[in-house]
């Protein structure tokens, strides 16, 4: 099956906006949330104690430490599993190493080797953790949306031009990113964030043909390295900013939650290809 540029461009926006621009400010820390073991799948399941649940599409648990400096410009691409966002301990409050247990991102649970109860350093007990405060989904959030605030990530579409006399093309993709907040305060600031973090700005392009950061069952990928994907000319692949235009959708007071505070940030995202291989990624 072929793979295109546009699907890697599509999932690298996902994954810089979702793991690595947002966790920078829209995150939440919880501390000493109690773990209760669930006999049936062998695992610690750690209990919910607010809204948003990190249970939710589009959010869990962070997985990578936090690069840029906490700004919105982004230095460093993480690559490696965190270190410092999950931290679990044991019944007097001490921390576990993490060398002896493993973390699912997605469904917030810890699991010991061989499905066991305890460790050498104890049982696990509670775990302070770091959790999306922000929904980031693929496509408009559907009739069962997940709790807001929301961010949800569309290409729109996209055309082919020329760039340079000769070989060579330049793709541009329409994107929209609709934005869905608890409230006008919230909706400007998330708005400005992420406008700020487009403005001006390029990103790579990851090469996810060999997997994912999570694996599907979400747990970290061991073999996720964060490498770019790189053409046929072996030049990387980056695509450029454009046009990146912020407004504010404004809705009737007796309107849905889900529609009350909502804006939309639209842009063209570019990339460019040498010479006419139809054999590369396209």
């Amino acid at each position: 099956m072929t793979v295109t540029l546009l699907r890697m461009e599509d999932m690298s926006l996902q994954h810089w906006i979702k793991d690595v621009l947002l966790p920078l400010k829209w995150v939440e820390k919880v501390v000493n949330a109690p773990l209760t073991f669930n006999l049936e799948k062998s695992v610690y399941e750690a209990e919910i104690q607010w809204l948003p649940s990190f249970l939710d599409e589009g959010r869990g648990w962070v997985f990578f430490e936090i690069v840029g400096g906490g700004t919105c410009v982004i230095s460093d691409i993480p690559s490696t599993e965190q270190s410092t966002r999950v931290t679990v301990k044991n019944e007097v409050g001490t921390a576990i190493s993490a060398s002896l247990y493993t973390v699912n991102y997605k469904e917030g649970t810890i699991g010991l080797p061989g499905g066991g109860t305890t460790t050498a350093e104890g049982t696990p007990t509670t775990v302070d953790f770091f959790q999306y405060y922000t929904s980031v989904i693929d496509g408009w959030p559907g009739t069962e949306p997940p709790d807001l605030p929301i961010v949800a990530i569309e290409i729109k579409g996209y055309d082919k031009r020329p760039f340079q006399l000769g070989g060579g093309r330049k793709s541009v993709r329409k994107v929209a990113i609709d934005i869905f907040a608890t409230s006008s305060a919230e909706r400007d600031d998330l708005s400005e964030f992420i406008h700020d973090a487009l403005y001006n700005r390029h990103i790579p392009v990851f090469d996810f043909r060999e997997g994912e950061p999570l694996t599907y069952d979400g747990e970290f990928n061991p073999t996720w390295s964060g490498t770019l994907l790189t053409l046929n000319n072996n030049d990387d692949a980056i695509f450029y900013f454009r046009n990146i235009k912020v407004e504010h959708m404004s809705g009737r007071q007796d309107w849905s939650d889900l529609n009350r505070w909502r804006s939309r940030i639209t842009f063209e995202m570019e990339s460019f290809r040498d010479g006419l291989d139809f054999n590369a990624l396209s």
